[in-house]
């Protein structure tokens, strides 16, 4: 019998043995615990009960393809007023972004674009016919795009119900829903930090609708802010409720707040151990879901190598070596824009995995696939 040093964790195994999920007050228990060892021994058992010995990652090209966003979110740094900082102002043309994606070859698998609540790019006549266009040069690759709160803005912008504009996207060749967006549901929360932006219930439905239409989806949650405990606790509750009712979530995401730049720069950063807590928690909470990703943009390589021994089981994309994320690098990460996947590799051996690359839904490749030879003439090499 293991040493439990955490009083509150012996009921928590013994829930978790007898395959009950855990309560708003477990979620507490465990991202306060100062048991770790117990903590971690929990989250890796889960973790490998849902995904064995694998670790995933996915070779992917990431976007950022506007910047212009009229949310005002006070957690954010990337964000820019269009008429104040021209300067700084980022709005890629349709052209530009599939230019970007294919700067580096077709060898990838999912396209990841986040951008904002622009006016003048987020509508389905911007993006309807980009989707077409990278689904016709490249069928192998999945479109991991939009997030809960910018599907919102785009069907209120059309006058559209979700089931309108979801079907549309769909039809397009919408794989993914990116988890952005979500925040921390609380309503108190959201009224002090995001009030502008989609509400829980909706954010909630967007991902429910777009699953009954087969859209996959990844989860979220951004903490190290003003949120409580208590707040985190009832976030995964209410996700793990969602994905009851329309399942469709592949992965949940702890984004850890990066405090520069933006109007919460007394909050944080989060500290390892709080990041550490927040995987394991979000793998023994959320028991419906099959991934936890550590997302080494976020939290850098050696925590999320870390956070494997702790219930995690993807540490995202490698990104394109020409790609430039500017969500995070906006608010102060000191992690690069590109990991070769060969060391993806390498820290997921080290912590004792067998690493698998993926899509955006996880089918499995071959860590030296490539796309047919024709695809590769048609396409052209980078720069073509």
């Amino acid at each position: 019998m293991a040493y439990v040093t955490d009083p509150a964790l012996v009921a928590i195994e013994r829930k978790i043995d007898d395959g009950i999920s855990l309560s708003r007050e477990d979620g507490v228990a465990l991202l306060s615990t100062p048991d770790l060892h117990t903590l971690g021994r929990l989250a890796k058992a889960a973790k490998e009960r849902k995904s064995g010995n694998k670790v995933f990652y996915v070779l992917n090209r990431y976007i950022n393809s506007t910047n212009v966003c009229y949310a005002n979110c006070k957690f954010c740094s990337f964000a820019v007023d269009e008429f104040k900082e021209k300067d700084r102002l980022v709005r890629m043309p349709a052209d530009e972004v599939f230019a970007k994606a294919m700067e580096t070859g077709p060898n990838f698998n999912q396209v990841h674009i986040v951008g904002g609540h622009d006016p003048k790019q987020l509508s389905l006549d911007y993006w309807i016919p980009l989707m077409r266009r990278f689904k016709e040069a490249l069928p192998h690759v999945q479109l991991s795009l939009f997030t809960a709160a910018e599907i919102d803005y785009m069907a209120r912008r059309h006058r559209l119900s979700y089931d309108e504009i979801l079907g549309s996207l769909r039809e397009a060749g919408l794989d993914n829903i990116n988890g952005g967006g979500a925040e921390v549901f609380s309503e108190r929360f959201r009224k002090l930090v995001c009030p502008n932006k989609v509400d829980a219930a909706h954010w909630l439905e967007v991902h429910e609708v777009a699953h009954r239409h087969g859209i996959a989806s990844n989860a979220t949650m951004l903490y190290g802010t003003v949120e409580t405990l208590e707040e985190r606790a009832e976030h995964f509750v209410m996700l793990r409720e969602s994905q009851k009712r329309s399942p469709g979530f592949n992965a949940f995401i702890p984004l850890a707040f990066h405090p520069d730049g933006n109007e919460l720069n007394d909050c944080g950063p989060t500290t390892g151990l709080d990041d550490i807590r927040m995987f394991a928690t979000a793998r023994l909470m959320l028991d419906n879901f099959d991934h936890i990703k550590a997302y080494w943009m976020i939290q850098g390589l050696k925590v999320c190598q870390a956070a494997l021994q702790f219930g995690a089981d993807d540490m995202d994309g490698t990104h394109g070596s020409t790609d430039e994320e500017r969500i995070y690098h906006a608010a102060g990460t000191s992690s690069g824009q590109y990991v070769d996947d060969r060391e993806f590799r390498r820290l997921i051996e080290e912590a004792g995995y067998v690493a698998v690359r993926r899509n955006s839904t996880y089918d499995e490749f071959a860590h030296d696939w490539t796309p047919p030879t024709a695809l590769r003439e048609t396409v052209g090499a980078p720069g073509a």
